[in-house]
């Protein structure tokens, strides 16, 4: 049975943030990658085509708008980095803020390190319940460059914790898990972030060595968890886009 194509009601034109002579190259593969955000989330149909160093997209009606203009502009960045500083059982180094963070490096900050934000996750009470109280915003230096990044990803899912904390679990495709599971192992104890649109999201220690998988915490509603896992299921943006229009269509 044939269902009729939905009316294409309103459109979106995006600023591709690059230049130089691979320009059309990136405009071309970021098209690819907003048509398969926009299929798998259930919006078939939709046109979207290149202009220059802009995307023009022009889609259907649907119930969330603002949601939609989010997920075709989330950059999609996952990392898996290596966390600065002393091993566990002492405390992962943290700064309160960035200047703090830089200064430890001398004032600048080499080649080999990034200076990332990282949201604490809310401390359990002493009865083992999470406190809601507002996350404090630190820094943290990470390693460059990453362990393992999002091209290494095999697939991503939203998986329920408790109450209505979701968090995300992924798993690797073969070479990035051999680069993690030689990594892990020859860092016992030493601290790893996993990073979301450059700012850490969790800080973990190594227990024992690990291959494939691994977790992303920080007390995500089953919404924003799906969100992120279908955005990084369908590849991160290879270069950061901006709307610079918004209208109906004639």
């Amino acid at each position: 049975m044939l269902r009729p194509k939905r009316s294409l009601t309103w459109h979106l034109v995006l600023q591709v943030e690059a230049s130089g002579p691979d320009l059309e190259r990136t405009v071309h593969e970021t098209v690819g990658v907003i048509e398969t955000r926009l299929n798998s989330f259930g919006v078939p149909g939709a046109q979207v085509q290149p202009q220059g160093d802009r995307i023009l997209i022009n889609l259907p009606d649907v119930a969330d708008r603002e949601r939609l203009k989010k997920l075709i502009t989330a950059a999609g960045r996952l990392e898996l980095v290596a966390v600065v500083g002393p091993s566990s059982p002492a405390p992962v180094q943290t700064f309160t803020t960035k200047e703090e963070a830089e200064a430890s490096l001398g004032g600048t900050v080499p080649a080999n390190r990034r200076v990332l934000m990282y949201a604490d996750r809310n401390e359990p009470d002493v009865a083992g319940q999470p406190v809601d109280i507002p996350k404090l915003k630190r820094w943290v230096v990470v390693e460059a460059p990453a362990i393992v990044n999002g091209s290494e990803l095999r697939n991503a899912s939203a998986i329920h914790v408790q109450g209505e904390d979701f968090q995300i679990h992924f798993t690797l495709k073969p070479a990035g898990a051999e680069k993690f599971g030689a990594w892990t192992g020859a860092h016992i104890n030493n601290y790893i972030g996993v990073v979301l649109n450059n700012e850490v999201k969790s800080i973990a220690y190594i227990k024992g060595q690990i291959f494939d998988q691994g977790e992303i915490s920080g007390r995500f509603t089953k919404q924003s968890a799906e969100d992120i896992a279908q955005v990084l299921n369908s590849g991160a943006l290879p270069a950061p886009v901006k709307i610079v229009e918004e209208g109906a269509n004639k």
